[in-house]
């Protein structure tokens, strides 16, 4: 079988762990995604070039086995920005690992130590009857999310690679001070804030109540821009 000399620069770039090219072709964007999730057979749903955050994108997607996969890659430089998978099916049966065990399982997948880990979440549900574990937390690089069923069993795992580290993180005080100066004469004791996730970002979000106005706002915790920022009159319920 006769190999292209672009395929044969392809997987050695793959190896090495390298971007690609400038720009990237739908069939590279493919082998990118395959390679990296280490599945057999590829059976390919989509390949889509599509924009996200400013970002030219390939929206991959593909079954190999009893998982469905899904990746986002940089168009330009090849680097995958998300992925996530989710299995089919799975066996049930087993004893129940607790929340503690779902977190020790996904923090091992994942290779991020506890203590470098933030924004920790772990908590019990359902999906399609089975007892799972929702376990969601984040470190310098990227926000992790796991579903694991209550049996140890993964069943589901989304990578999203965040743009700067930990330390690129405003504090909560300097966020409100900026929502603060959208509303002259308010004050830290007229403000409900809190620190959350949107779309791969670290954002504050909350509200302001003063002078007779509702003021809700969204702000994103690296660049410190508003992502959101609504007035409305405050309503009174007798």
């Amino acid at each position: 079988m006769k190999i292209s000399k672009r395929i044969m620069m392809t997987a050695a770039a793959l190896a090495a762990g390298t971007a690609l090219f400038a720009s990237v072709g739908a069939t590279e964007a493919e082998m990118i995604a395959v390679s990296h999730s280490g599945a057999g057979d590829a059976r390919f749903v989509h390949t889509e070039r599509d924009r996200d955050d400013g970002r030219q994108i390939w929206d991959v997607g593909f079954y190999a086995g009893d998982t469905e996969y899904s990746y986002d890659i940089d168009a330009d430089t090849g680097d995958i920005l998300k992925y996530d998978w989710e299995l089919d099916w799975w066996d049930r049966s087993g004893e129940d690992i607790s929340e503690d065990g779902a977190l020790a399982a996904a923090l091992a997948d994942s290779g991020v130590d506890e203590a470098s880990a933030s924004y920790i979440r772990v908590r019990r549900s359902r999906d399609d009857g089975a007892s799972i574990y929702e376990v969601r937390f984040a470190d310098s690089s990227a926000i992790y999310e796991y579903d694991i069923a209550a049996n140890g069993t993964m069943v589901k795992k989304s990578v999203d690679y965040v743009d700067g580290t930990a330390q690129d993180v405003m504090s909560v005080d300097e966020a409100a001070a900026i929502a603060l100066e959208r509303v002259p004469g308010a004050t830290r004791d007229d403000m409900r804030i809190r620190q959350g996730m949107d779309d791969g970002r670290i954002v504050y979000e909350g509200n302001i109540y003063h002078d007779g106005y509702e003021y809700e706002f969204e702000i994103d915790g690296s660049s410190g821009r508003f992502l959101d920022f609504e007035r409305e009159r405050e309503r009174w319920d007798w």
